[in-house]
C-alpha cells in the first residue's frame, strides 16, 4: 500500500550521492509515515481487513483504540519540532 508520502532516498537515486538535506527530508517523511500509521490509518486497515475477509465483525470484538501513549506523544512532539524547523 502507498503511504501517502514521497519516496525516501530520492537524492541518492537522482545524483548517486547521499546528502544531509536528503537525510533531513527522509527523516521528515519517515515521521509523517509514523504519524499516519499510528494515528490515522487504523480505519483504512480495518477496511482492508474486512474486504480481504481477515476481519469478521460478527465473530470478533472490536478493540478500542487507546489514547496517546507516552511514546507516541514523544514522536508527535519530535515530528512537530522537525516540521517547524524546516
Amino acid at each position: 500500500m502507498y503511504t501517502g508520502t514521497p519516496a525516501l532516498k530520492t537524492d541518492f537515486t537522482r545524483t548517486g550521492k547521499r546528502t544531509k538535506a536528503g537525510e533531513m527530508q527522509d527523516g521528515k517523511h519517515s515521521l509523517i509515515r509514523y504519524y499516519i500509521n499510528n494515528f490515522t490509518d487504523g480505519y483504512n486497515h480495518d477496511c482492508l481487513d474486512l474486504a480481504t475477509k481477515k476481519l469478521n465483525p460478527s465473530t470478533q470484538t472490536l478493540i478500542s483504540r487507546s489514547a496517546l501513549t507516552p511514546m507516541k506523544k514523544v514522536f508527535l512532539f519530535l515530528g512537530v519540532m522537525l516540521l517547524a524547523t524546516t
